[in-house]
């Protein structure tokens, strides 16, 4: 079993910690026609809309409900119910993700109360509301996410449709590692074997990175309400993801699915059990284009295994990426040397590895240095580490500014296994290349 530290100290000196109600606000924007409404200063939204847009570098729907000091203390309720009533009127959203944050939660006021009111008043015809609580000083990127994505379900549950239901219909509930390169390969396997995929939430049809037809306050795909509804109708589901699990059990107390929870799905052994209970539940046989995809995976690990066996890696990511990518990597024979998350999760106590430190940036740049890292896998805020300790930087996570195509990222399934560990090889290569003569005597001064 893995040891979980902390680095001990009072003060963070370099953050790896994103905030909760970012967390929440990107699980909304896998919503369509959704507005996430954070509600607290303007400062809490401007900032969380600059990182998401220098990531994905696309258009970020994102309003606030710009609570002041003075607003913060005498009550800030009236404020959500005037933000809400006019994003109501002129964005007119499918479903509004009410965000909470540091400045609303510290004040005491009971805002899910006055959430339950406005809510009794909304008709059908109204957009559904959501409402997460997301405190900034408490848990990061992955919690807030996490609480979201529970309560999308949640909400979906409660406005469920028939309850027969589409026997193909198969709900993916997807935690926050998963870029849209990733949901895109897995619900390409579920569909390979006839069923219907509903990823929950869907960044792969709105911040995939798409040209749209035009411009639009909302967000431009994602998971449908009416696909929301469909949860609970359905025989069978799947959660992926840690920051799943708590989704994963309120869809499994509300309704007949049986949900099953992959911590990733990263490496042979994962993918692989992920593509059996396809198999099972389908009753076909596993098509010819997944097998070849797992050929070329299995095909990759041998011939990246001359460059990542015994290669030192340090990793910097969220618990969930973390773990998938641990397991990943040590399955084409590398090894961490360094794990550092923001946040704590019973899922680091798994790892491959001796130590994951809960710490910052700093931790990563001392442990690596000392660990003699090679590579430095983490966000464009550990590229200053990796330079720092002399490591090559493989981009992952959350966020990526300095490289284009961040959507295009990720560990979990066949593909993109093997277009992570190729990565790193070529990272490890690159790093350790040394320039030859083209031709065998060409550097011999006496050759004619």
């Amino acid at each position: 079993m893995t040891t979980v530290t902390t680095n001990g100290r009072r003060a963070v000196i370099d953050p790896l910690k994103l905030s909760r109600p970012l967390g929440a606000a990107l699980a909304f924007l896998g919503v369509s026609g959704c507005m996430p409404l954070l509600h607290g200063s303007q400062g809490c939204t401007a900032f969380a809309k600059a990182l998401l847009t220098k990531h994905f570098r696309e258009p970020i729907p994102m309003q606030t409900t710009a609570v002041t000091e003075l607003t913060a203390v005498l009550g800030s309720a009236q404020n959500l119910i005037e933000a809400l009533d006019t994003v109501r009127a002129k964005q007119h959203p499918e479903i509004i993700g009410v965000i909470t944050t540091g400045l609303s939660e510290v004040s005491g006021e009971d805002l899910p109360a006055a959430m339950r009111a406005y809510r009794a008043g909304l008709g059908p015809g109204d957009p559904l509301v959501v409402f997460v609580s997301a405190p900034d000083f408490a848990g990061g990127l992955s919690d807030g996410w996490s609480t979201a994505l529970t309560a999308l379900v949640e909400a979906g549950l409660q406005g469920a449709g028939d309850p027969t239901g589409d026997p193909r219909a198969f709900p993916v509930l997807a935690g926050v590692s998963l870029t849209a390169a990733e949901l895109d390969e897995i619900a390409l396997m579920v569909e390979s074997f006839g069923l219907d995929p509903v990823l929950v939430p869907d960044l792969s049809a709105s911040l995939d990175g798409h040209l749209g037809a035009g411009w639009t306050p909302l967000t431009t795909g994602g998971t449908t309400r009416g696909q929301l509804a469909r949860l609970g109708t359905t025989r069978y589901a799947h959660a992926v993801g840690t920051t799943s699990a708590a989704a994963a059990e309120a869809l499994t107390l509300g309704s007949d699915t049986d949900v099953v929870v992959s911590q990733h799905l990263a490496g042979l052994d994962a993918v692989d059990a992920f593509v059996e209970r396809l198999w099972r539940i389908s009753e076909r046989e596993v098509p010819a284009r997944i097998r070849r995809a797992r050929s070329r995976f299995a095909d990759g690990l041998l011939d990246t295994h001359f460059a990542l066996g015994g290669a030192r890696v340090a990793l910097a990511l969220e618990p969930e990426l973390l773990a998938a990518t641990a397991d990943l990597l040590a399955c084409s024979g590398a090894e961490i040397v360094t794990a550092v998350s923001p946040t704590s999760d019973p899922v680091l106590r798994d790892l491959p590895c001796d130590e994951v430190v809960v710490g910052d940036l700093m931790d990563l740049r001392e442990r690596a240095a000392e660990a003699g890292a090679e590579v430095v896998v983490g966000s464009s805020h550990a590229v200053a580490a990796a330079h720092a300790v002399g490591a090559a930087h493989v981009p992952l996570g959350v966020p990526i500014e300095h490289r284009y195509g961040a959507a295009l990222l990720g560990v979990s399934g066949y593909a993109g296994g093997l277009r992570f560990i190729t990565d790193v090889a070529n990272a490890l290569l690159e790093k350790t290349h040394v320039t030859r003569p083209t031709h065998p005597f060409s550097a011999r001064k006496d050759q004619p």
